[in-house]
């Protein structure tokens, strides 16, 4: 069985996060290893970009606070600290390989819908991750969650 000492785990912000955020805390518990909670955003478009007649209403700074509000709820509502939340801006295929790079990671935990096919099995940011990374990559499988 594979020791892991560092894991990232990548999420984006729905009520399926949650399902990703158990298993990297199970996982991290069972091996007394690190976690980083990565979280990657479009980069807003800024007012000298291509697209300059567009006025952004928001900032990368304002942009950033609001989706670490949101994401402490997510992260502290499984147990873990929201010190533990990173967020960057970019390509998340190339974030999320990079950050895994940069940090020794040795699993990359991240969720997957499971639908049909292998792209559609994996998502294209976790097939993409896949076949990018250096190290071991989980995909969970998560349950879409229904309000009723």
């Amino acid at each position: 069985m594979a020791v892991y000492k560092k894991i990232l785990t990548a999420v984006d912000i729905s009520s399926e996060t949650e399902q990703v955020l158990e298993k990297a805390s199970d996982i991290a518990e069972q091996n007394s290893a690190q976690i980083v909670i990565l979280h990657v955003a479009e980069t807003p478009i800024s007012p000298y970009s291509q697209w300059s007649d567009y006025v952004v209403p928001i900032s990368e700074m304002q942009l950033q606070e609001a989706l670490f509000a949101q994401l402490s709820e997510l992260v502290e509502s499984v147990g873990l600290s929201k010190s533990l939340i990173k967020i960057v801006f970019g390509r998340p295929i190339d974030i999320i390989v990079d950050q895994a790079d940069q940090n020794n990671t040795d699993l990359i935990v991240m969720g997957t819908h499971g639908r049909h096919g292998l792209k559609r099995l994996l998502g294209s940011t976790a097939n993409g991750v896949l076949h990018h990374t250096n190290c071991d990559v989980l995909a969970v499988r998560v349950r879409e969650i229904i309000n009723q």
